[in-house]
Order: C-alpha cells, then sequence, then structure tokens
C-alpha cells in the first residue's frame, strides 16, 4: 500500500515546503490541479528535480487532448497522469499510449462516474493502470471516504490493474480504509493542513505498512 500526497496548492513553494518535511513517508507525490493550473508543467519538473526516488503524479484530470497533453506532461518529468473515467475512450486511448512509448503509467479518476462497475471494466480493457476512487472535494461535507466505491472497483478488475481511494482521508479513517487493502491511499487535506504533518505521515504510513 502506497502513500500519495495530493499538492493542491497554487503556489509551488508551498508544495515543495510540505515535501521537504514529509518526503521519506510519500511513495507518490501529486501535482495538484490547482498546482499545475497555477504553475504549469514547471511544477512537475521542479518536485521530480528535487525528488528523482518519488514517483510524480501529474492531475491533469483529461477529458481531451489525451496523447499531447499527457505526453508534454510526462516528458516534463510525470510518472503518472490522470484522465476522467467519464472522457470518451479515445482520449483515454491516447493518454495511454503516449504512457507506453515512454513505460509510464496512466490513473484513471472516476469522479462523477455513475455505472462504475462497467466503466471499471472499460477502463481496464483500455489500459490504465490505476482507477481512482474519488470523493469530490466539494462533497466532502456530505459523503464519507468511498468505501463501497471502492469494493465495487476491485470486484471488477480482472488484470493487473490497481486501485486508488482519496477523499477526506486522515488517520482516524485509516483502519477501515487499510481493512479493504487499496493499492495506493491518497491524502491531501490530511497532511496539507496538519500542524504537524510530518507526524501524520508516519501515522498513515503505519497503518499502511
Amino acid at each position: 500500500m502506497k502513500l500519495q500526497v495530493a499538492l493542491d496548492f497554487f503556489k509551488l513553494e508551498d508544495a515543495i515546503a510540505l515535501m521537504c518535511k514529509i518526503h521519506p513517508f510519500v511513495d507518490i507525490a501529486e501535482i495538484g490541479t490547482p498546482l499545475v493550473l497555477s504553475e504549469g508543467f514547471r511544477a512537475v519538473s521542479v518536485t521530480k528535480a528535487m525528488y528523482p526516488h518519488i514517483d510524480i503524479l501529474a492531475d491533469m484530470k483529461l477529458m481531451d487532448g489525451g496523447e499531447p497533453i499527457a505526453s508534454h506532461a510526462f516528458d516534463a518529468g510525470a510518472d503518472i497522469v490522470t484522465v476522467l473515467a467519464l472522457t470518451n475512450d479515445s482520449t483515454v486511448r491516447g493518454a495511454v499510449k503516449a504512457a507506453r512509448e515512454r513505460g509510464k503509467r496512466v490513473c484513471a479518476d472516476t469522479i462523477g462516474a455513475t455505472d462504475l462497475a462497467k466503466r471499471t471494466q472499460e477502463l481496464e480493457a483500455l489500459g490504465v493502470d490505476y482507477i481512482a476512487v474519488h470523493t469530490a472535494h466539494d462533497m466532502l461535507n456530505c459523503i464519507s471516504a468511498p468505501i463501497e466505491a471502492l469494493k465495487v472497483i476491485r470486484s471488477n478488475i480482472k488484470g493487473t490493474c490497481q486501485t486508488v481511494i482519496s477523499g477526506g482521508i486522515k488517520p482516524g479513517t485509516m483502519p477501515e480504509i487499510a481493512a479493504e487493502k487499496p493499492d495506493v491511499v491518497i491524502v491531501g487535506s490530511g497532511l496539507t493542513k496538519a500542524k504537524d504533518p510530518l507526524s501524520v505521515a508516519k501515522l498513515l504510513k503505519a497503518f499502511m505498512n
């Protein structure tokens, strides 16, 4: 089980400041959508240069331009790029093509997906490497961590595609999540807004180990 930190900042220096504190416990550093939009691919390149041993995920949430945009993200240093499960199959195929040409990976974000079982099967057939359960940021005060959605995704994966879970995850929710054994756990505000992020990161990894 891997820990992914969602660096959902608007300033790269804020993301780097957090990474300096917690990087020994981070497996995947997510250049969050706000950071990608505000800082561009520079945020990917700088973070990868500072932490070459950590996988860098560019949370592009691609809905169009799968191959060209994913290609630029990978060439900037990303190891993983996200596409939205809601997009068309051609966009997913394009992102997967760009990934395969470079030895990189694609994560499909199921935010807003309705028929999760069917789309999971389709996404796996399209070649994505990860399928992520995602509780929308704007819904965090309305619903809990999506354990049931994780179960649906896992039960519909037939090959080696890995599962990812995110959405309001903190140490207090980790026992239930760890019991379901997702491959990747994404933590955003649980770390970015923590008074002592290092202690939180250590505790999160303790549950994962």
